[in-house]
């Protein structure tokens, strides 16, 4: 139905949905982090290895831009990844200066089991929801944010 009234309906309630995703977000964030430390991973390092896993090697102003952040952060976290192990840097063939940062076979192993580790919180948290409920909810929120301006979905 698309007449006027549903309009401000739909409104409203896509308003709860957002209120309700930021409490949900303060929510897992929380318990995401604790997780990330216990497979030993501060959730910086897990977040920017995130952007790695998804989209191949990146320049640290790339994964800045894509998480927000400023880039003398991401490069900090790089660094300290660098020194673990878990991710090198590489030539750019597109810049001299600005190096690519590369998730390692280490960097691959540690992400994968702290998400592992993450599935299993989960699903021990929340078993009343199942396989469907969570695929159709990923779905509306993900066409929540392919409508928004395009400044908002690399977030």
């Amino acid at each position: 139905m698309t007449d006027n009234k549903s309009k401000p309906e739909a409104g409203s309630a896509l308003h709860d949905l957002f209120r309700e995703v930021f409490v949900l977000h303060a929510a897992v964030s929380g318990i995401m982090d604790k997780v990330h430390l216990q497979a030993g991973l501060i959730p910086s390092q897990h977040k920017i290895m995130g952007v790695l896993i998804h989209t191949a090697p990146a320049t640290v102003p790339d994964i800045a831009a894509r998480l927000g952040l400023s880039r003398q952060f991401v490069q900090t976290i790089c660094n300290d990844l660098s020194s673990s192990g878990f991710i090198e840097f590489a030539n750019n063939p597109r810049h001299k200066r600005s190096k690519l940062v590369v998730l390692t076979k280490t960097g691959r192993t540690a992400f994968r089991k702290a998400r592992q580790k993450e599935n299993s919180v989960i699903e021990q948290s929340l078993p009343e929801i199942d396989l469907e409920e969570a695929i159709q909810g990923r779905s509306i929120l993900e066409k929540i944010r392919k409508s928004l301006p395009v400044n908002h979905r690399s977030r």
